[in-house]
C-alpha cells in the first residue's frame, strides 16, 4: 500500500474521464454495461501506467498513452497518425473476432488518449473561447491540421514527469519545455481547479463522439452487426458484481490518493484519505480480479495501440472526420459554497466531531449523476464543485438534483446525508431548469445563471445535519 500510495497520476482526473466516457457513448446508445467496462478501461490505463503491480516494460507502453512529452508540431501529428492506425487496427481485429470485450478494451483505451490530448496539450490557448461566448468544438481530427502549417506550428504537450531528461522516445527533452504540472500550475488543466479545464473538457468530450464514430465505421467495415453487439454486450451476474466493485475502486482510489504531492486525482486536490485509500485499495488488489481487470493487466492491447506513437517514422494519414456536429448545449451546475451549520445542542455528532466535516456531492443533471470530490475537513469552503453536462437543444425543463453528504465509511451506504433543503423531512434539492428563460423552478424557484446571482439554500430545524450551499445554474452554446 505504500507503494500504491506513491502511484503517480497523468491525465483528466479520473472525475472528468468518468464522466465524458459515459456522456458520449450514452448519446451513441450504449447500454449501461459497456459504458462502465469503457470507464473502468478508461481509468485501469492511468492506473497501470504507474502501478507497481505489473512489469516496468507493460508500465512503458501504458506511459505512452497520455499525449505527454510532445515538444513540437511534428511530433504532435505523428503521435495522432500512429494513434488512429493503431486503434484502427485493433478494432478491425476485435470485430474481425467477433470479441466485444476486446473493442470495449481498445475503446477504453482510445477514449483515455485522445481525451488527454486536450488536457495536456496547448490545444486550448492556441483555439480559445471568446469571454462568456460559446464553447469551441473544432477538435485536432476535424480541423484538418494532421500536418504541419503556419496555422498550427506551435502545437506541443507538456513534459512529464517533471525531471523527464529524455524519451519516451529517443530524442532529449528541450530546454525550456513546459511542465505538466500540478494542482496549482503547469500546462495541464486536469481538473476544474486548473484554469481553462471547462474548455479542454468541451474539446474533449467533441474529440470523444469524433473518436467513437471512427470506431463504429472501423467495426461495420470488418463485420457489420457487430457494433450494435458491442453497444449492447452482456455479462453475467458475477462478473456484473466484480464491475461494479471496480467501477468504485475507479472512483474511491482516485478520491484518496494521498502522498508524495497529491491530495486525491478525482476531480481535483482536497479529496486525499491516506486511512481510505488504505483500507479500501488493499481490499481490491486482494481481491480475485475481474476479466476487465485481467486484460488490461495482460497489456497485449495496450502494447498494440502504443506501437510507434514515440518514433519518427512517418505514419499513416489521418482519416476525413466530420466536425462534432449535434446539437447539444451546455448546462453547468456550479457550487460557490459549502459549509457547515452548527447545531445548538451541544451533544450534537456535528459539534462533538473535530476537524469539519468531509462533504461531498452527488449531481444529476438531466439523468447523468456527477460524483463529485470530497472536500475533506471542510467547515466552509468556496467552489467545491463543477458539473458540465451537455443536453439536447430540444430540452425545455432539464431535471436537477443536488445531493450533498459526509462521507464517512469506505462503503458509501453508511455515509450521511446532509440537510440542504428548509422544508422539513426533505435532504436533497429537486430542481428544473427552463433554458428558454434561465428559469429554475422546484424547491426553489428564481434565475440564479451567474455567480453574482446565484443562491443559496440551507437545511432548517427540526432537520439535523445541516449544511448550506450556494450554487448557480447557466447554459452556455457550442461552436
Amino acid at each position: 500500500m505504500v507503494l500504491l500510495l506513491g502511484v503517480s497520476i497523468q491525465a483528466f482526473d479520473t472525475g472528468p474521464h468518468f464522466d465524458l466516457t459515459h456522456a458520449a457513448l450514452a448519446e451513441h446508445k450504449f447500454s449501461d454495461v459497456p459504458i462502465k467496462i469503457v470507464q473502468v478501461e478508461n481509468w485501469l490505463t492511468d492506473y497501470y501506467s504507474s502501478s507497481p503491480t505489473i512489469s516496468a516494460s507493460k508500465r512503458l507502453d501504458l506511459e505512452k498513452l497520455h499525449f505527454d512529452n510532445l515538444f513540437t508540431s511534428k511530433q504532435v501529428a505523428n503521435y495522432w497518425g500512429w494513434l488512429i492506425a493503431n486503434l484502427r487496427s485493433e478494432s478491425q481485429k476485435a470485430a474481425t473476432a467477433n470479441d466485444p470485450l476486446r473493442m470495449l478494451v481498445t475503446m477504453g483505451i482510445g477514449l483515455h488518449a485522445v481525451q488527454d490530448f486536450y488536457t495536456h496539450s496547448n490545444w486550448v490557448e492556441t483555439h480559445p473561447r471568446a469571454a462568456d461566448g460559446p464553447y469551441r468544438t473544432d477538435t485536432f481530427l476535424s480541423s484538418g491540421v494532421s500536418t504541419v502549417t503556419p496555422t498550427n506550428a506551435n502545437l506541443f504537450t507538456g513534459k512529464y514527469p517533471e525531471d523527464r531528461k529524455t524519451g519516451p522516445g529517443s530524442d532529449t527533452t528541450p530546454a525550456g519545455a513546459l511542465s505538466h504540472g500540478g494542482y496549482s500550475g503547469g500546462l495541464n488543466k486536469d481538473s476544474s481547479v486548473r484554469e481553462h479545464w471547462d474548455e479542454a473538457y468541451v474539446f474533449a468530450y467533441a474529440g470523444s463522439h469524433e473518436l467513437i464514430g471512427l470506431f463504429e465505421k472501423w467495426a461495420y467495415a470488418a463485420r457489420p452487426g457487430f457494433w450494435k453487439t458491442v453497444g449492447e454486450y452482456r455479462i453475467d451476474s458475477a462478473e456484473n458484481a466484480k464491475l461494479g466493485y471496480d467501477i468504485r475502486a475507479l472512483r474511491n482510489m482516485s478520491m484518496w490518493i494521498k502522498g508524495k504531492g497529491q491530495d486525491g486525482h478525482w476531480k481535483g486536490d482536497k479529496s486525499g484519505s491516506a486511512r481510505f485509500f488504505s483500507a479500501f485499495s488493499s481490499k481490491w488488489v486482494g481481491k480475485n480480479s475481474s476479466v476487465f481487470v485481467k486484460i488490461a493487466a495482460e497489456g497485449k492491447i495496450q502494447n498494440a495501440i502504443a506501437n510507434k506513437l514515440y518514433t519518427d517514422d512517418s505514419s499513416p494519414a489521418l482519416p476525413v472526420t466530420p466536425k462534432f456536429s449535434l446539437k447539444r448545449r451546455i448546462i453547468v451546475v456550479r457550487a460557490t459554497q459549502i459549509a457547515e451549520i452548527k447545531e445548538n445542542n451541544p451533544v450534537s455528532k456535528r459539534l462533538a466531531s473535530t476537524g469539519g466535516t468531509d462533504f461531498y456531492a452527488r449531481i444529476t443533471v438531466g439523468g447523468q449523476e456527477y460524483w463529485e470530490r470530497t472536500m475533506q475537513k471542510s467547515r466552509d469552503t468556496a467552489d467545491p464543485w463543477f458539473v458540465i453536462h451537455f443536453a439536447d437543444q430540444a430540452e425545455r425543463a432539464i431535471p436537477i438534483k443536488i445531493a450533498v453528504w459526509d462521507e464517512d465509511d469506505t462503503d458509501s451506504v453508511k455515509d450521511q446525508q446532509m440537510d440542504i433543503n428548509p422544508l422539513p423531512g426533505k435532504k436533497f434539492l429537486d430542481l428544473v431548469f427552463n433554458p428558454t428563460n434561465n428559469d429554475l423552478s422546484g424547491d426553489l424557484s428564481g434565475i440564479f445563471n451567474t455567480r453574482a446571482a446565484a443562491v443559496s439554500s440551507e437545511g432548517a430545524k427540526p432537520d439535523t445535519d445541516r449544511a448550506r450551499i450556494r450554487f448557480f445554474v447557466a447554459q452556455f452554446t457550442l461552436r
